[in-house]
Parts: C-alpha cells; structure tokens; sequence
C-alpha cells in the first residue's frame, strides 16, 4: 500500500472515531409543554441554547429533540403571550414543562381604532372593560351590562322591553335633531344600521374600548363625535386545545315596581267626588252598586321565566386558530304574551401563513321579538297594554264568554271613552318583529418588509326585518269594535332590507431605532349603504285565524308605502405615533371624509386630532417606590357627526295628495313635501379638549383615572318651522351649537386579607350640558316632548338641551281670600280653593304665558358606579351598584294617573287631595282636568330622578382540579346564582327613575324588571 492511501485511509478512520465518539455523547429528549390550566401548548418554541437546533410541540404540547451537546445543554422554551423558561437537560430525558402568562404582556395592549397599542404609552382617553364585565348577566344586548362600569359612559334602557335597543350617550349629547348614539365598531365592521347590538351575543365578546376623546375617535371621523365604542369578539389562541364549552342559566323576571291603584270603591269615590265638584253627571256604572274590583295592573303583569343556552368551542395552533359559539336566548316579557328571543351563531378563525395572515368573523343572528300591542290612537292608546290596563276602571271584568273573542272592556258607560282591554290585546292580537343579521369581516395582512404591513380588511352588514301585526275581529261588548281596531280584522305587513359593504385597505409601519419608536398608518375607506322598505295594511274581507294574509282581503288600510335609499361615505385615514424610551408620547390622527348625504361643494371636510403623553414614572429623576406609572396626558381635535336626516339637503315630494276629476273620480298624485331641502348644510362638527393623569401604585394594586374634558359640539342641525305664507313647513339649518364638559375619575384596588383576595373599585362623572349659542334672531327654541300633554322642552343659550319648561307652582289654593289676593289666575278654568297656585315670574300680577319660566333639568349632573367583589378559595362574588345624581323628570305616570285625565283610573295619592276638611298643599281637589287649569305643564308635576341602585349581585363556585380529577374529560365546571336590579332608592314616584334622555319619564311603555337567574359554565 502506498504512502498516499495509508494516509487517506487513516483520516477517514479518525472521522468514523470522531463521528462515533459525537454518536455516543449525543442525546434525544421529550417532552410535554402546557399552562397552569394543564392545557397544552401548541406550536410552542423549544431551542438548544446557543444554537439554531430547535423543535415546536405538535397539537398534544409534545416535542422531540436530539441535543447537540448532551447533558450540557440548556433549552430556551418559549410561547407567545407567556414567560421565557430556561431549562438545564442534565440527566433528564423526559420533561414537562408548565409555562405562565406574561400579564404585563397579555394587559398591555389596548384595541384602539385601526390597531393596537400598548396601554401605558396611550396618550388618549380610552377605557376598557373585559370578557368578566359581562359574565353572568342576564341581558339581551351587551350594553345594558355596561351600565355603571365606565366612567362617562350613559347607558339606560328605553323600556323594559325585552330585546328593546340601548339608549348610549359618551359624555353627553351634543346635538339636536342629529343622532347620538355612539359609533360601534364590531370586529372592524362599522354598524350603521340602528347600531342593532341586541343582536350581539354578549358571551361571545372578549373586550369593548370606549374611545371618549378626539385622539381616541378622529381616526373615524365624521361618526366619532358622539364616541366610538369598538367590540373585539373572542378568538382562538394558539395554545389552545380544542375545547368545548357549555354555558347554561335561567331564571325568572319579575317587575321591579307596580303603582298602587285605586280599587271599585276608592276609584267610585274619587270619580264621583270629581264630577259633583265640576258639576257634572256622574259616570253611570259609578253611580249605582259597585259590580267588580278588577286589578287591571296585576292581569298584564306576570313573572317571566329567562334562559340562555350556548355551546362553544375553540382550539388553535402556531397556524390555525378557530372560535366558535351556538346561542339560544330566550326572555319572556313581564307583560304578558311579550317577549325576545335570538338564536346566533359565530365562527371566528385566524391563520398564519408564512408573513401572510387571514382572518375571518363571521356572525349570524335571528331575533323574534313579541311586542306588547299599541294602536296610536292617542291618550292612552299608543303606548299599548300598561297604559290601558292603568287607565281602565276597575269596575270593569276582563272576560265576558258572551262577547266575540270571549272579553269585556271598558265602556262609555264605565267612563268618558272606550279603553282596550290590554288582557285581550295581549291574547289575540299578535305583533312580532323578525330581523335576521349577517354580520361577516374578512382580513389578509402582509408584512411586505420588516415593520411594514398591509391589510385589506372586508365586511358586511346585511339583514331583512319583518313586522307583522295580526288582530282578528272582537269586540269588547254591544257590538262595538275596540278601540283602534274599528274595522275588525286587520293584518299589517312590513318589510325592509339593508345592507353595508366596507372595503378598507391599510398600510400600517412600525420601527424602533434606539430610544425612538415610531408608527405610522394610512389608509382608505369606502363603505356603501341601501335600504329598502315596504308596507301594507288590510282590513275585513276573508281575514280569519285560518286565512291571515294580505291575499285575505281587498281592502286597503291607509295608503301602501315603500321606498329605496342608498349612501356612499369615502375616506382617507393617517396616523402618526411617536414616543421616545416610553416616557415622552404623541398621537396625530387626521380623517377626511366624504359623504352623499350632503351636496357636492359640502361633501368633503376634514377631521384630526393631536395628543401628547408625558410618563413621569419612567424618568430619571422619579424616585416613588410606591408609585409604579404616573402619566399625564392631554388631547385636542375636531370630529363629526354624521347621523342626520337622509333627506336634509333636498326637497322631496309628498305622494299623499288625491286629486278629485269629472266629478267625483278620485286619482292619486304628487305634492310638495311640507320639508323644503337646504343644499347649504354643512357637517356637524365638535371641538374636543381633554387633559388627564392615570397612577399604579403599590404594586400595581391600586390605579386610579382622572380626565377633564370639554365637548364643543357646532353646526348643529335644527328642524327649522317656516312661516305658512312659505308655502312649507320645515326645513334644516346649521343653527345652534352646544358644549358638555366635566370631570371623569376612575379607580380600582386590589389586596388580599388572609386567604380572600378583594377587589374594591369604582367611577364618577360630573358633567354639565349647555346650549352655547343659536342662529342670529332665534331667541329659543321650543318643542312638544309629548303627543299625550302639553310639556315643553325649551332650548335656550345658558340652559342644558333638556330644560324642563312651564310654570312654576307653590303649592295648593286654601282659600278664595287667597285667590282674590292675586296674582290674578290664568284665562281658561275658573280657579277655586284646592286649584294649583302658580308663580307669578314677570310680575304683572296676572298668570299669563309670559310668566312660564325654566322648572327642571333633565340632564344627568352625576353619574357614577362601584363594584365590590372578591374570591375565597374557590368562591367568588360581586356587588354592582350604579346611579345618578341631579336630574328632574316630568312624571307622565303621575300627570295622567294622579291629574284626573278623562275617566282613567288613579293612583291612590289621589286620596290625599285638597277638600275643605283636608287641607293639602301637595295634592290638588277632585275635579276633571278639563274642569281646572291644574293640568298645565308646571314643576306640580317634576320630580327629582336621582337613584341608586344594586345593579347586580353575583355568587359563583369554581371548581378546582383536584376535585375534576375523578372526571377525566371535564376541564372547568363553574356554578352561579345573580340578581339583577335587586333595589332601587328614589324619590321618584313611577316605575323608574332611569328614564331616557329627554326628561320625560317613558316606563308606561314598559317597566324595568327585576331578575334572578343560576347558571353552570362546562369546559371539556
């Protein structure tokens, strides 16, 4: 063998040596990776540190590694949203590691519009509330559990009706004829269509984001001036197993207050003493031996069970992640025979694919809502079943087997007018309204290069309703047809269909050099909008239980109507975020916005905002060791509201006129409509200013909030009354501008004492709305804020949008020598002892018009809410309290149920009145409300509204894992029990002091009720 393959032949034996002698130290571990949950872990990173050999757990959490350096490596171990774990192998083959969360991580981010940002470097207003805030809370849309959680957030329900949408305002109301409601914002959908968040299953949401200031809201421009509220459903993460979920209660619901009536005899004597006070005769079936004492309130009202059904699920991995959810929700209306219920479904789904992300939400839900029936025939008609049943003599029986449909009623003989037995209303007449929605959002995001993505966000927003009113023919006794159903049978149809598409496409950058930290985003928006409606109404003819439909008769009720109408709004978006080593921060937001609503040279307008952030924590020089962050921060910028009449800008036509040919041929046609259009409206705008400090402290125990804010709402759309001569009736203007301001304080702080951990937190909001101005030579404005009496709201410069206007009463009339020593009583009724004495304001000595003067304010002055709750091992439990402070409310149940309105019955706070033996000075004589100038709106009849209530009371049990070991396929079982609305304390007299905006209460539409449910939560 020669030198040369000697040599080649001993250097590959001294590679084999080597490669064997690497072989031998080498060494193959496993392992399984979960939370504290014992939930794996998928996709998680497992590396030999200091080199690029690494492994990710499959969909069991498990891994598989050969090591490079045997029992001398170190694992990194690794997982989104959770703690780095470093890991020397030594001797150890098999591993199970637990990972923890990263809660600075996990809660430092924020959703605000177009994005997120980390919490502490936010310089805007924003509050936001999680998944918990909701739990356990037995309401049909999710703003309801809000009420009393936010800080300058105004929630209140405009009844009692189940499914009934959520009146929200975010710091006040800054317009007049424009809308109010807040811009919501569902998993980047833009909801436009009567926001419609009774749809919205509340379980399925993981956040809400209020955003209260310009910096916060300017990114959506012309819809953000009343606030944005920005909703993020649940999704799956990817270290989920797939989990299935089952949460359950059911209850029952219960009004919260009923008025106390008059009974036979009280209402006998009342009526009775009224009429020979007047000098009238006397009601016939009143004057002779009493037949019935019928509890017209007790028939309607009834205990109404409440469940929910929901089954979800949900899982996920480094690529894929899927949540998903089934709901049944079912609440039976305290009226009787009314009701809501939705059924929905959600699928949510994300996945990751290379630098290309997807996402897609999609939603769908259909509601059934039972109404109580209304006629809208005045006084006591419109308002349906509470209003008949408080206003009908209890002299008169529900039911009379003799009578078409098997039911009696209140008749001109019980009374002054027929009432509609609200017992037969609510048992054979029917009224459902049907809205199925789609709701659907679809993403692709691209990191094109590092720090710079794109995103083309799609969605939809689609649903069709269908109300429908069937009423077969009866009648109540005599022969005689109810009252608003005069020609008996009648079936009325209505249907309408809407639909929104959003197209978005955004470039978002992000870049850290050194100390600085930069984003930048642009974008462009368009989303357009088309609505149609239809309806019909028939009477008589075939229609029959059997045969209730259009095709049923011939004969049209009214006039049939439909019409079409489509918007487009177009936008351009920029932002810029800037802050330098997390202590020196600003925001600029710049939006402008077009839309079709308006005229072309008015189109267009521009909306932006600025903000600045100074964190004092992360100075040098700050050396608190009980203060952990301490952030000063202030904004300013324009916003706009988009939320006005479709048709301000045009004249539009009226297709009710009937014109009569060759003597007696009747033709349709076309008019002028009353509304002439302003081509010159411009948009509302709002000036917004806010400054405010935000505190951790002791340990991130304790955070407290603070903000003073000023809204300065302009341009403001005002439905204008034209002189007759004109030809018109109306039009809009640009014509007023109101201003809200106040301050916002907001505070949290947990400890524990022994094994309990407390949590203690709460918020107040003082605010104070003020009209500022209006157009030049408009001294006031005043408008009817009732079709059942004469209250007026006056808008004036230096008083709230919702000042109470009228006279101003002191008290009650003792004498005529009173009387004679003026002032001189107004012109109408003659004034007796017992009658309202009013305030002579001007002086003239004479009671005239010119002597009303403003009485009450509707405006929430304070409103603030706190929470007290905690856990002892595996107990749990919360109280809710929420109220207000300062409003007044003209009571309507009081002015029709203690005011002798027509022969309605009454409340027994009648039985104090003034007589010559009784002398009141609160409660005015019997007489009729026609007989008296006692009916007029003055502060007789305002009361304060303030109130605080235990809004929810919620004790729950959680299971642990050592007591779930037995049951191997049961991952979380969690039982509870709450109350809702347990008690309120008011001066209040009617059903409830939380009344919507306005300062008119408006529970005889229907009371808020009072409800205790239990519930279980199953993860398998």
């Amino acid at each position: 063998m020669t030198k040369y393959y000697q040599k080649k032949y001993l250097t590959m034996l001294v590679l084999l040596l080597s490669m064997m002698a690497h072989s031998a130290w080498a060494q193959t571990i496993k392992g399984e990776i979960t939370d504290t949950n014992k939930n794996p872990l998928i996709g998680a990173s497992v590396v030999e540190k200091g080199t690029t050999n690494g492994s990710i757990t499959d969909f069991n959490g498990q891994f598989n590694l050969n090591l490079s350096d045997g029992a001398n490596s170190v694992l990194v171990i690794s997982f989104v949203g959770y703690i780095d774990q470093e890991i020397k192998v030594g001797n150890q083959s098999n591993f199970n590691v637990i990972l923890q969360e990263d809660i600075a991580e996990l809660e430092e981010l924020v959703v605000i519009g177009y994005g997120t940002q980390k919490k502490k470097n936010i310089s805007g207003a924003i509050a936001a509330v999680d998944a918990k805030a909701l739990e356990g809370r037995p309401v049909a849309d999710f703003a309801n559990a809000l009420q009393g959680q936010i800080a300058g957030l105004q929630v209140v329900g405009e009844s009692g009706q189940p499914g009934e949408e959520t009146t929200i305002r975010v710091r006040g109301t800054g317009t007049i004829n424009g809308g109010s409601n807040p811009l919501i914002v569902i998993d980047n959908v833009i909801m436009t269509n009567g926001q419609g968040i009774s749809s919205i299953n509340p379980a399925d949401i993981e956040s809400v984001n209020v955003l209260k200031d310009a910096s916060a809201a300017a990114i959506y421009g012309a819809r953000a001036a009343n606030g944005v509220i920005i909703v993020t459903t649940k999704r799956g993460k990817a270290s989920d197993a797939p989990t299935v979920g089952f949460n359950f209660f059911a209850g029952v619901q219960s009004a919260s207050k009923k008025l106390d009536m008059l009974n036979s005899e009280q209402y006998r004597d009342v009526m009775n003493a009224a009429r020979d006070n007047a000098g009238m005769p006397r009601i016939p079936n009143l004057d002779k031996p009493l037949q019935h004492d019928t509890d017209w309130q007790d028939a309607v009202l009834r205990p109404a069970a409440i469940n929910n059904y929901e089954v979800t699920f949900s899982g996920g991995n480094a690529k894929t992640r899927y949540f998903g959810s089934v709901n049944h929700y079912d609440e039976g209306g305290i009226i009787m025979n009314s009701g809501f219920k939705r059924t929905s479904a959600r699928l949510n789904t994300d996945t990751q694919l290379g630098r290309l992300k997807i996402g897609t939400s999609m939603f769908y839900s259909q509601n059934n809502r039972d109404n109580q029936f209304a006629t809208g025939t005045g006084d006591a008609g419109d308002l349906g079943a509470l209003r008949w049943a408080l206003a009908s003599s209890p002299n008169v029986e529900i039911y009379n087997p003799n009578n078409l449909g098997g039911f009696n009623g209140h008749q001109i003989a019980d009374g002054d007018r027929e009432i509609l037995n609200p017992v037969a209303a609510q048992t054979l007449v029917e009224d459902i309204k049907q809205i199925n929605r789609f709701l659907a959002n679809a993403f692709a995001e691209i990191e094109i290069i590092e720090g710079l993505t794109y995103r083309l966000n799609a969605g939809a927003d689609i649903s069709n309703t269908h109300d429908r009113m069937w009423a077969p023919e009866f009648d109540q006794g005599n022969g005689v047809m109810p009252p608003g159903l005069p020609f008996g049978a009648q079936l009325d149809e209505q249907r309408s269909n809407y639909q929104a598409l959003l197209l978005e496409n955004t470039l978002n950058f992000k870049r850290k050099i050194g100390k600085h930290d930069f984003g930048l985003l642009a974008g462009h928006s368009v989303q357009n909008t088309a609505s149609a409606f239809q309806s019909i109404s028939v009477i008589g003819g075939n229609l029959s239980p059997e045969y209730p439909v259009i095709d049923g008769s011939p004969n049209i009720n009214g006039i049939p109507k439909g019409n079409i109408f489509e918007t487009r709004t177009i936008s351009y978006l920029g932002r810029a975020i800037y802050d330098y080593d997390s202590k020196y921060l600003a925001t600029v937001n710049f939006r402008r916005d077009g839309s079709s609503m308006f005229t072309k040279g008015n189109m267009f307008d521009n909306f932006f905002s600025a903000s600045a952030g100074w964190n004092i924590s992360n100075e040098d020089f700050f050396n608190v060791q009980e203060i952990n962050e301490l952030k000063l921060r202030g904004s300013w910028g324009f916003l706009g509201n988009d939320q006005i009449d479709a048709n301000a800008t045009r004249s539009v036509v009226n297709n009710n006129p009937r014109y009569v040919f060759n003597g007696g041929e009747l033709a349709q046609g076309v008019a002028p409509s009353p509304q002439i259009g302003n081509p010159n409206l411009v948009w509302e705008k709002q000036e917004q200013m806010n400054v405010g400090v935000d505190l951790l402290a002791f340990n991130n125990k304790l955070s407290f909030t603070a903000d003073y804010f000023v809204k300065t709402s302009r341009d403001l759309l005002l439905s204008y009354s034209l002189p007759e001569a004109t030809g018109f009736g109306n039009m809009f203007l640009n014509a007023a501008a109101v201003q809200n301001r106040g301050w916002e304080f907001a505070t949290n702080y947990n400890t524990k004492v022994g094994a309990v951990n407390l949590n203690i937190g709460g918020n107040i909001t003082f605010l104070k709305n003020e009209v500022l101005e209006l157009i030049d030579g408009l001294e006031a404005i005043e408008r009817d804020r009732s079709s059942h009496f004469t209250f007026r709201n006056r808008i004036e410069p230096g008083q709230s949008l919702f000042a109470i206007y009228g006279f101003k009463h002191d008290g009650i009339y003792q004498s005529q020598d009173e009387i004679d020593a003026g002032p001189t009583p107004m012109e109408g009724q003659p004034t007796k002892p017992g009658d309202v004495r009013y305030v002579d304001v001007n002086g003239d000595g004479k009671i005239t018009d010119e002597d009303r003067t403003f009485i009450g304010d509707g405006n929430q002055d304070i409103m603030y809410g706190f929470n007290f709750g905690g856990n002892y091992k595996n107990l749990d439990f919360g109280l809710q309290f929420q109220g207000v402070y300062g409003n007044e409310v003209f009571n309507e149940s009081s002015y029709e149920y203690s005011g002798y309105v027509r022969s309605f019955n009454m409340t027994t706070d009648v039985l104090d009145a003034w007589t010559p033996t009784n002398p009141s000075n609160t409660r005015h004589r019997h007489i009729p409300a026609t007989e008296a100038n006692n009916k007029v709106a003055s502060s007789y009849w305002v009361e304060d509204a303030s109130y605080i209530r235990l809004k929810n009371v919620q004790i729950g049990y959680t299971f642990n894992d050592h007591q779930l070991d037995k049951i191997s396929w049961l991952k979380g079982l969690r039982v509870y029990v709450s109350a809702q609305n347990l008690f309120t304390i008011s001066d209040y007299s009617g059903y409830d002091p939380a009344v919507v905006f306005g300062a008119v209460s408006s529970q005889l539409l229907y009371p808020t009720p009072r409800s205790f449910v239990g519930g279980v939560n199953i993860k398998f």
